[in-house]
């Protein structure tokens, strides 16, 4: 649900997860009647095997899966139940369609951390990669090796082919009977089972005050990931994906330890991991040798805020604190993974071996024992320009218009959140002396296109509240800790009139010192309506919410930290009209355009589907092709509200601007994408879906009248053009809500 952006190398790969929703139900056993009160007749002629009640394998749509019982004699029994998406039994599940797993769970002492075992191994011979030896790893018992018995009703039983009581081969496992344990599974080829797993004490068969470690859960990847499906599909639960993925598994391929921490830890760390930086690419080799890299993964978000996977306060994940509290060389060196612990480099201030470290009993003194040294986890991790910006609160107080042709007057403060939400005195304090704040304008709510404004195209209007280095003259000081300043003119008499309501933003960075060293930090944007002509100020619609947007991203700052956590200071600039013209240098290009649009909602959908090329302040180039996704991109709701995804009313929402024409200050000679084709054709490529929006009143060649009217274009838009057929959208008869082709339903949207 990233939302983790994932860079693969050549063209870009979208992460692909399963779409089917898995119900977790309690499997309900009935008894069938024949409707007959007679008398019973003579017994029947045995059933086909495998043909009880419930429904077969093969013709359920969903499956549920359930461990209930696990008991070791000598080879472990394991007992569960299927159940389909009505509740109902599934039988005839192949044996060679189930795969088991098998592990301990060994606590740690010393410093180091406790661990999972496997007691099913094997060893894998380097064939591809730049790994020599031989390695071994964890796996799976394919139930065809055991013996797996079909009830008829749902239930089954397997027997383990792997005496767990006494494994010596391929590397020797003892057996601890006292230790919790867990069985899981897998089923492949049939509609996706989310993996059960059963803890429990051999010794006496108890699932109670059982010794734990749960670190991260499912759940918590799944903000990001939506569905966490790898390995074909089969596998979704964390608490499985620790069977193989323990510390004694190694990739023989390229000699990468795949010891689930140590590899989750590199695999998002992508390209800042030292080593990345260094030059040498992070590999894993899969299924038949394939080379799956992670150096170009970018994680959305601080790298340091081990929490967002690790919340300790998360009653499912009682040991996400080992983070802190248990510091280890393998741990801390998978992020960390230009630190030699064996000779101190990069461990310590200097090279001089001050940071040898010779086992994780070492690790605790520093990391873990004075939760007020700097060398303390949580103390080395903390993300000081976040908890900086916390000392900022930007408040727009009020807002008094005249009229068009006239300046909106804002009354706004700075505060400190932190401290009382005392007021900053913008005069004198360094912080806000040394910023670039200023207060934005843009009109209309319905559709922001700022037409008249002094930045084209269709930009807003800035006004600084910061002139070099100082509070601007123009000011008004009130005495109460707040300001009054006129924001730009809003123009009367324009090409496109304006009316309805206004917005405006104060943005910028404070400047504050840390450790001698002034930096910019990004408190939250501002934003407030005021009414143009409307008799009360209207906010711009919602089809966003920020809130999902942070599952990814967690602090959502671009621009160099100025616009930060406000879709509102995001859309008054990425508007319908909006184009990249005057960033972008003469063609050719990176993608051989003129110009590209940045209306929002071509720009985030592109962006997300790795589809876009735009260029930024002084003309820096901005490639997202290389993007990957960490969740089905038409899961519209992981950034959209409940119903922000739907066609929108293309007599409100202005279509986009494709080509500024020949005078970029006015829209009226633009060619524009229809509202709705805009925002579907970012996703949906190909030429059919082009032909079934045109078809269906949707246009990528039009024209925009002043009035709203959209048209075909024949020659040219706007003055001295032909003006050709009027055009209207018709997307809401089949996909809005309820409708035929209801986009939540033909979205699979969760």
């Amino acid at each position: 649900m990233a939302h983790v952006f994932y860079r693969s190398s050549g063209r870009a790969q979208l992460i692909d997860f399963f779409l089917a929703g898995i119900v977790l139900i309690a499997l309900v056993l009935g008894g069938c009647g024949d409707g007959d009160d007679g008398d019973d007749g003579p017994p029947g002629p045995p059933g086909e095997p495998g043909s009880g009640v419930g429904v077969d394998i093969s013709n359920a749509t969903e499956l549920t899966a359930q461990i209930t019982d696990v008991t070791v004699s000598s080879p472990p029994v394991v007992n569960f139940q299927l159940s389909d998406e009505n509740g109902g039994p599934v039988r005839n599940l192949p044996a060679s369609s189930i795969s088991f797993t098998f592990t301990k769970l060994i606590p740690g002492a010393n410093g180091e951390a406790s661990k999972w075992q496997s007691y099913i191994n094997r060893i894998e011979q380097p064939g591809v990669g730049t790994g020599t030896q031989p390695q071994t790893q964890a796996t799976t018992e394919n139930g065809a090796d055991g013996s797996l018995t079909d009830n008829g009703d749902g239930t089954y039983s397997y027997t383990f082919a792997t005496d767990v009581t006494n494994v010596t081969t391929p590397v020797p496992v003892s057996w601890q009977p006292s230790l919790t344990h867990r069985a899981s599974f897998e089923i492949r080829g049939f509609a996706p089972v989310t993996n059960p797993v059963y803890d429990f004490r051999p010794s006496d068969g108890s699932t109670s005050g059982l010794f734990t470690r749960e670190i991260v859960k499912t759940d918590t990847c799944n903000v990001c990931h939506e569905n966490l499906s790898l390995h074909g599909g089969a596998r979704f639960e964390t608490q499985q994906c620790v069977a193989c993925h323990n510390p004694g598994s190694t990739d023989a391929n390229s000699g990468n330890s795949v010891d689930f921490k140590q590899m989750v830890h590199k695999i998002h760390r992508g390209e800042e991991l030292p080593s990345v930086v260094a030059g040498t690419d992070y590999c894993i080799y899969g299924f038949n040798d394939s080379m799956h890299c992670y150096g170009e993964v970018v994680f959305p978000q601080d790298i340091r805020n081990c929490s967002n996977c690790h919340d300790s306060s998360d009653t499912d994940t009682p040991e996400a604190a080992n983070w802190y509290t248990v510091p280890t060389i393998e741990g801390c060196g998978s992020c960390h993974d230009d630190m030699n612990f064996a000779t101190g480099k990069n461990h310590a201030e200097n090279d001089l071996g001050l940071g040898i470290v010779a086992d994780n009993s070492q690790c605790v003194g520093c990391h873990a024992s004075s939760p007020d040294s700097r060398l303390e986890v949580r103390q080395a991790h903390r993300m000081i320009l976040q908890e900086e910006a916390e000392r900022f609160s930007y408040n727009i107080l009020d807002i008094q218009f005249g009229g068009l042709g006239t300046a909106p007057l804002v009354t706004f403060s700075i505060t400190d959140p932190t401290n009382g939400d005392l007021p900053y005195d913008l005069a004198t304090a360094p912080e806000i002396l040394e910023s670039n704040l200023r207060l934005t304008t843009g009109w209309s709510t319905t559709d922001y296109f700022n037409d008249g404004s002094t930045s084209s195209p269709a930009q807003p209007d800035r006004t600084d509240i910061i002139v070099g280095g100082a509070l601007n003259p123009a000011a008004i000081t009130n005495g109460n800790g707040s300001y009054t300043l006129a924001a730009n003119i809003i123009p009367a008499g324009t090409a496109v009139p304006i009316t309805g309501s206004g917005v405006v933003t104060i943005e910028g960075h404070p400047a504050v010192d840390i450790g001698g060293e002034v930096t910019e930090v990004g408190p939250t944007t501002a934003a407030e309506f005021f009414a143009i002509t409307d008799s009360s100020p209207v906010a711009r619609r919602e089809a966003v919410d920020i809130a999902r947007c942070q599952n990814c991203h967690q602090k959502l700052s671009l621009h160099g930290d100025n616009r930060n956590d406000n879709i509102n200071a995001c859309v008054v600039c990425h508007n319908p009209d909006a184009t990249d013209i005057n960033r972008r240098p003469a063609p050719p290009t990176a993608d051989g355009k003129a110009e590209e649009s940045v209306d929002f909602k071509w720009l985030i959908h592109k962006l997300h589907a790795a589809d876009i090329v735009v260029y930024g302040f002084g003309g820096s180039l901005h490639d997202f092709s290389h993007v990957a996704y960490p969740q089905r991109i038409n899961n519209c709701t992981a950034c959209h509200t409940d119903d922000g995804f739907y066609p929108v009313d293309d007599s409100q929402v202005l279509a986009t601007t494709i080509s500024t024409g020949l005078d970029p200050t006015t829209p009226l000679d633009d060619v524009n994408i229809t509202a709705n084709t805009a925002a579907c054709s970012s996703c949906h490529t190909d030429s059919a879906a082009a032909a079934h929006m045109q078809q269906n009143g949707g246009s990528m060649d039009a024209c925009q009248a002043a009035n709203g009217l959209v048209t075909v274009r024949v020659d040219t838009c706007g003055l001295g053009g032909t003006l050709g057929p009027t055009i209207s959208e018709a997307c809401n008869v089949c996909h809005g809500p309820g409708s035929l082709a209801d986009v939540a339903v033909t979205h699979d949207i969760n």
